[in-house]
């Protein structure tokens, strides 16, 4: 396919062009995880400080772009309750995938199913969690006994256990505690590599700056993000991250594309200082993505 004429309305013809979901494994070589979750860092805080310093330009911005036709909640009965992993429920836990779904919809893949979508971030080892009374960070699809072991050789206490229950008893437990943000990297990625678009993935799927989501918001390219849930739900207690969409700025207030906002039709409007001091809360976990090249591929390759 060539990426001069990229129309996200249009879906193939043939079944074997169909662009099916198969992102990247969570689980690479500890030399790549360290090298990406380096880049990450780098990368948030660029775009922390940038923010903090060009603030004013987001309430000069004014642009709206349009809503999805279809939002997703995780309401929704067809999976408020299915289990997400080793712990929680979709309702509970899934806003990046719902993040990931609005994605792929506005690219026309809308028949990749929440289902699948759920199914891809758990199986490849996106969904984490932990024992209660261990800190280490887990990503296995369920609890068993044999990969606890396996994930805890040198704990003499899980290892006399001979059940799910007696490891529960003495280490805790399961507790979620996120999903991992290169999921959306590399599903970025991924659909770039579908369209033949060259790309980086962390690199060049992050945004850097605080003027390229306003770049991306002037094309109508909507800009996913991570939130604090302390600042931008209201609730001090703990929580696993909170990711949500950006559609748009009026000079007053942000209008984010959020999966707990049914009663709201999806959209939320906030205040824009409190949106950006959700963005830049942690330091370590400033997360704004880029899909400006799926808009503009050939600018994008040009400029490459």
């Amino acid at each position: 396919m060539t990426t001069t004429a990229l129309d996200v309305k249009e879906l193939p013809t043939f079944e074997e062009d169909i662009f099916t979901l198969d992102v990247k494994d969570y689980i690479v070589p500890e030399s790549e995880q360290e090298k990406r979750e380096n880049k990450s860092l780098e990368i948030g805080h660029e775009l922390m400080d940038d923010i903090k310093k060009n603030k004013d330009s987001f309430y000069k911005f004014n642009k709206i772009i349009k809503y999805p036709e279809s939002i997703p909640f995780n309401s929704n009965p067809n999976w408020f309750r299915r289990p997400y992993g080793a712990v929680g429920t979709v309702n509970q836990r899934a806003s990046l995938a719902f993040v990931a779904k609005l994605i792929l919809d506005r690219f026309g893949f809308t028949h990749i199913t929440l289902d699948s979508i759920f199914d891809e971030i758990v199986t490849k080892h996106y969904r984490f969690w932990k024992l209660r009374y261990r800190d280490k960070k887990l990503c296995m699809p369920e609890a068993t006994v044999e990969g606890l072991k396996a994930d805890f050789p040198e704990d003499e206490q899980i290892q006399a256990c001979n059940s799910l229950d007696e490891i529960f008893t003495v280490a805790g437990t399961p507790v979620g505690i996120g999903e991992s943000p290169f999921f959306l990297d590399n599903l970025i990625f991924s659909i770039c590599s579908w369209y033949n678009i060259p790309i980086y993935p962390y690199e060049e799927t992050r945004i850097h700056e605080a003027n390229e989501i306003l770049e991306n918001l002037k094309i109508g390219c909507p800009v996913p993000l991570r939130v604090s849930t302390e600042i931008y739900l209201g609730d001090p207690r703990p929580h696993e991250d909170y990711y949500v969409t950006l559609y748009g700025l009026d000079g007053e207030k942000a209008y984010v594309v959020d999966s707990r906002r049914e009663h709201l039709s999806g959209v939320r409007p906030i205040q824009i200082d409190t949106l950006l001091e959700a963005m830049t809360n942690d330091p370590d976990s400033v997360f704004a993505w880029d899909m400006y090249p799926l808009f503009k591929p050939d600018e994008f390759i040009y400029s490459s």
